[in-house]
């Protein structure tokens, strides 16, 4: 896949991004930035998918409070972190036609996102499947390539990161979870305040979550593989930040509200 296919009416990727476009490379995981072991503890990384339309702070933060909480367990040592962003065929299902960016830019906002974080690379396997592949697949191509590349690939413990929302989920994630994958729920928005608040069971947004946590660790074959974090800031989601996007009009303490 030329990298002119994919980028039509949008600017011109940086050509440090281009060399990495290959077809024959997208099984390849970077290691430009995996940090060499330090200690005797588990290795671990991070692996954060999602459509990244557009990548803003929040989702920075997101990674920075697994860092600190993975690094603060005492028993794993983080070594990195890959964002893995969907396929455009994912994005044009999920979004508005009027909120999609083409490929290119979203990458391009992605890698320059993360260029002064040492520890984070981009995956490319998902983006650049021929089609829209199901997240099965994508998780066991994953950890099937942290196996086979990354040093001591055999001993990694991989954490997916998940946002407030997938609290929601009902699915079980367990198919997932078996594949050698452990699940972290940051906490990073306040987005379900009004429906708490309606529960007369239900006190706090922070007991909402903690309940919804236990019931999912409950309903799971290896509750010991779920983790929840409260993230250090409160972020907006995507989803808001196209919104005001759409709507120049919207102010800053209504995007809050």
């Amino acid at each position: 896949m030329e990298l002119k296919d994919i980028t039509a009416s949008t600017s011109i990727v940086p050509s440090s991004i281009t060399t990495w476009l290959e077809p024959n490379d997208i099984r390849i995981l970077s290691q430009d930035r995996l940090k060499v072991p330090e200690t005797n503890l588990i290795p671990a990384i991070c692996f954060y998918n999602g459509t990244f339309v557009p990548i803003h702070a929040g989702h920075i933060s997101v990674l920075d409070d697994a860092k600190r909480y993975i690094n603060n367990l005492g028993t794993h040592e983080l070594l990195a972190a890959y964002i893995s962003p969907s396929h455009s065929g994912y994005v044009a299902k999920k979004l508005n036609p009027e909120e999609l960016i083409g490929a290119g830019h979203r990458l391009t906002m992605i890698y320059l996102a993360i260029e002064n974080l040492d520890w984070v690379m981009v995956d490319l396997f998902e983006m650049f499947r021929p089609c829209k592949t199901p997240l099965s697949i994508v998780m066991a191509a994953f950890i099937s390539r942290v196996r086979s590349q990354l040093p001591d690939g055999a001993r990694i413990d991989v954490f997916w990161l998940k946002g407030e929302d997938a609290l929601f989920h009902t699915r079980s994630s367990d198919n997932l979870i078996r594949l050698g994958f452990h699940s972290i729920y940051v906490l990073n928005r306040r987005s379900n305040e009004n429906i708490i608040n309606k529960n007369d069971e239900l006190n706090s947004i922070q007991d909402y979550h903690e309940k919804r946590w236990r019931e999912i660790q409950t309903l799971s074959s290896f509750p010991e593989k779920f983790h929840l974090v409260q993230a250090t800031h409160m972020n907006l989601s995507s989803g808001t930040i196209r919104a005001y996007a759409r709507n120049t009009f919207t102010t800053r303490e209504q995007l809050h509200s």
